[in-house]
């Protein structure tokens, strides 16, 4: 079901011309595979969420574009930008909500050290603001997530899954 439906096929939310402009311009910026290294998620592919706190919920003038960076390379990348950071000493409010998704193979970007000594996280940024204000999405916000690899990717999407088949069958 995981890979059927929620990692290939078309979107629900964006056309066929939208989902690739998307990924080819993410996988120009981060030097990643266009084909077998990004994916749309969310309810931007579904047409409605499966996320615990927004389940069911449809795609709608709010919503965003969630994409599921699977980047074994970009990943490491950041995790040792992570761990320099840490050593510094440097305050991190965010910092065990962080390791939280780091055990689970993934990091939030939005959960990264708020510092313009942290490289990644400004670049992070522009680049998705500047998706944004191009309209590469119509009107809607684009946001991503980073993979250690596609293995964490379907075991969170199957957890989601599994959720939403046990929230039905109560």
């Amino acid at each position: 079901m995981v890979e059927r439906f929620l990692l290939h096929g078309p979107c629900t939310a964006i056309d066929d011309g939208a989902h690739f402009e998307i990924k080819q311009r993410i996988a120009q910026e981060f030097s990643i595979n266009v084909v077998t290294e990004m994916f749309i998620v969310g309810s931007a592919k579904l047409g409605f969420s499966i996320s615990p706190s927004k389940r069911w919920n449809s795609f709608g003038d709010r919503s965003d574009v969630d994409v599921a960076i699977v980047s074994h390379k970009l990943y490491q990348a950041v995790w040792h930008e992570v761990y320099d950071y840490t050593t510094s000493g440097a305050y991190w409010p965010d910092r065990n909500r962080f390791q939280k998704y780091l055990l689970q193979g993934w990091i939030r970007p939005d959960l990264l050290p708020p510092s313009a000594a942290f490289d990644f996280v400004g670049r992070w940024w522009d680049f998705f603001r500047t998706l944004k204000a191009e309209r590469v999405a119509g009107p809607y916000k684009i946001n991503g997530a980073l993979y250690h690899d596609l293995d964490f990717l379907k075991k969170y999407q199957a957890t989601a899954v599994a959720a939403c088949r046990s929230s039905e069958e109560q």
